[in-house]
């Protein structure tokens, strides 16, 4: 069985402390509970990864650049490796039994649960905010895009789920620096601070 992921207080709290308050643009929250799965594969064993996958209703692997679905997520990280991210235990157990390493010659999947924190972008800004973290060529513009990419001077994975939504997965022992990352970013955005000035009239009224 994987474990559900659970966070300690103390980074919690770090990371709320860090994170950039939600406005009508953005709002920056952590995803909890995820399985983060690393399926690995040799030459020639693509098709066994394919075959478990396919047999969970999902789809084959993804392509370069791209990401796939909704919960579960899944990620092309290189020519031989994708991540695949869900919330459903029952998938994570399934694809974990029938690759787990050993078991096949040619291809395994990795549990990395506990080494990974997901961070949601969600709403319009993320246009905004992206720019400010990653070099032009590694933001994913559209839905259905994502990769590996540089955040800053750390290795992320980011992902467009949808046209106002980002995964961006860190190395769970980065998780605050990526955090305080966000939040300096967007705090220096031009129009995040014209945001927050417009819902803090909102709500003084």
């Amino acid at each position: 069985m994987v474990d559900r992921l659970v966070s300690s207080r103390n980074l919690d709290a770090q990371l709320q402390a860090a994170l950039p308050p939600a406005t009508r643009t953005l709002k920056v929250s952590v995803v909890e509970g995820l399985h983060v799965l690393d399926l690995r594969h040799l030459a020639g064993g693509a098709a066994a990864v394919d075959e478990v996958l396919t047999a969970n209703h999902l789809t084959a692997l993804p392509k370069p650049g791209t990401c796939l679905s909704d919960d579960p997520w899944q990620v092309w990280i290189g020519p031989t490796q994708s991540l695949l991210l869900t919330a459903i235990g029952r998938v994570a157990d399934d694809v974990l039994a029938k690759l787990h390493p050993g078991c096949n010659g040619l291809a395994c999947v990795v549990d990395q649960s506990a080494g990974w924190l997901v961070f949601e972008l969600l709403g319009p800004g993320v246009d905004e905010l992206l720019p400010r973290l990653f070099d032009a060529g590694a933001i994913p513009w559209h839905a259905g895009q994502g990769a590996r990419a540089r955040f800053m001077d750390i290795s992320a994975v980011v992902m467009r789920v949808t046209p106002d939504r980002v995964l961006l997965a860190v190395e769970r022992p980065h998780a605050s620096y990526a955090a305080q990352w966000i939040g300096h970013a967007w705090r220096a955005a031009p129009g995040s601070m014209q945001t927050m000035a417009t819902d803090c009239a909102v709500r003084d009224r």
